[in-house]
């Protein structure tokens, strides 16, 4: 157990890995905000192109979130 321990707090210690983390980490955010922004602008485009459509469910979203804010005061 106390082997286990000090292998955990020498890894944690380990700068060299702890570097590699905060890449990846920093590299899979900066993939994830390209991902979000381009779906962001396919629904901007979506909603452009079918203006009936956006506001469809811009009022079905209101009336389910009104009806589940109903709910959740009653």
């Amino acid at each position: 157990m106390e082997n286990k321990v000090s292998e955990t707090v020498n890894s944690v210690l380990d700068k060299t890995g702890y570097d590699e983390k905060i890449k990846a980490l920093s590299d899979e955010k900066e993939r994830l905000e390209r991902e979000l922004y381009k779906e962001y602008r396919n629904a901007r485009r979506y909603v452009r192109t079918n203006p009936e459509q956006g506001v469809g469910f811009a009022v079905l979203g209101g009336v389910v979130l009104g009806f589940l804010v109903a709910k959740l005061f009653d």
